[in-house]
């Protein structure tokens, strides 16, 4: 009996493996062109993507932007492949399955990696608002330097000391940014001193000569100077100019030298007193008789 009931189990596995091997017999052309679908649609996409970089390149849009998008459309023509290699091979029911459990799965991990989501969505708006671009100046928080790339994820500056630093995109988002290069010009201001013995109207004159012959400054708009106020030991008066920030002869702190060079010149030339702070100490009489018996 128990023989009998081994030989039928043992009938039953064979028939099974042979059912599978003949299944899979039958299913390798089927194999073997999902194979060729997945091959073929896998070198469609990568030349879909490089054929959109190079039609953006002599379009000079958004380069964030458009490393998205021609980055979304690999993907999808990828996809579009994996899906119709699943149809020849009939496990459509299959796929349906993988994008629901996907989508719970990218639910649940939604709430677990807040951050990294926020990250990523603000990634896809600074591609798609542009308010920076690469090779812009901008400061945020205690950074400033040049924006090197504008990932999905964050963004790279380079400040001005060759440190590259990563900041999340969800900063830029949440927090106030300046960007220098939007306006393509920068002021600078200069601020001196002159004695209250001298002209204040001329030496605002004087210090506004100056900063015409300033070398590569802009003459629209004109630099101005006006006084600014009187301090403990001098008449303040300020200067500003112009000049075209990022990308122009001298950089910023070249102007910023030449202007004080030639301000402190002319200043000296037409006879004004750049005064040192001055303080004036008054001593009690006891205080004067202690520092002359110190003298004897």
């Amino acid at each position: 009996m128990n023989q009998k009931v081994i030989m039928e189990g043992v009938q039953s596995l064979i028939e099974k493996l042979q059912g599978w091997v003949e299944g899979f017999i039958e299913m390798v052309p089927n194999l073997l062109f999902a194979i060729i679908i997945v091959l073929f649609f896998w070198a469609l996409s990568g030349w879909v993507y490089q054929s959109m970089m190079k039609m953006f390149k002599k379009t000079q849009f958004n380069e964030s932007l458009e490393g998205l998008v021609a980055n979304c459309c690999k993907i999808g023509v990828f996809m579009l492949g994996v899906i119709f290699a699943l149809a020849v091979l009939q496990l459509q029911k299959t796929v349906f399955s993988l994008l629901a459990g996907v989508g719970v799965i990218g639910l649940a991990l939604g709430f677990a990696f807040q951050d990294l989501a926020a990250n990523f969505i603000s990634g896809i708006m600074l591609a798609v608002r542009c308010p920076l671009r690469i090779g812009d100046v901008i400061k945020i928080s205690d950074v400033m330097g040049s924006v090197i790339d504008i990932r999905l994820r964050d963004t790279l500056v380079r400040n001005f000391d060759g440190q590259d630093i990563i900041i999340p995109n969800k900063d830029f988002m949440t927090n106030k940014f300046t960007n220098y290069s939007t306006f393509g010009r920068r002021k600078i201001r200069i601020d001196v001193g002159i004695g209250y013995e001298d002209d204040a109207q001329k030496g605002t004159e004087v210090v506004l000569q100056a900063l015409k012959k300033v070398p590569n400054v802009l003459q629209d708009p004109a630099p101005e100077a006006y006084v600014g106020g009187l301090g403990d030991s001098s008449v303040s008066i300020f200067g500003h100019v112009w000049f075209t920030y990022p990308g122009g002869e001298g950089g910023y702190f070249q102007v910023q030298h030449d202007s004080i060079v030639l301000i402190k010149k002319e200043l000296e030339a037409a006879g004004f007193n750049i005064p040192f702070p001055i303080r004036t100490i008054d001593l009690n009489e006891g205080t004067k008789e202690v520092l002359t018996n110190l003298k004897k």
